[in-house]
């Protein structure tokens, strides 16, 4: 009885901290057409974009993947949808740069 009671006891904890505690690892913050949020380990800087909740509209290209709008704001009047790893411009698209997990993925309409 002791053993079940135990084991009752680690899945319950456990099922606390996997749901309940684990941080949020999609923080949004959107101000003047700009969304910062952490890039998600192993996952592309589209994917952790996409994953996060915000609606993406997109075309492919040769070049791969062309953000045209993000959260109904869509790119235009010369400006377009531009994105930087820890405040560095990309020099990869976002579909082809792969998350460490600790960068700080920005987009910008510029």
């Amino acid at each position: 009885m002791l053993k079940k009671s135990f084991l009752l006891s680690i899945i319950l904890i456990s099922a606390f901290f996997l749901t309940g505690c684990s941080p949020k690892t999609t923080t949004l913050t959107e101000s003047n057409n700009k969304i910062t949020y952490p890039c998600l380990k192993e996952k592309t800087a589209f994917e952790s974009l996409t994953i996060s909740n915000n609606k993406v509209e997109f075309q492919e290209s040769s070049y791969g993947k062309m953000i045209t709008s993000i959260n109904n704001v869509p790119q235009g009047n010369g400006k377009y949808w531009q994105y930087s790893i820890d405040n560095q411009y990309a020099e990869v698209g976002a579909d082809a740069y792969k998350c460490l997990g600790s960068e700080i993925i920005t987009w910008e309409l510029k």
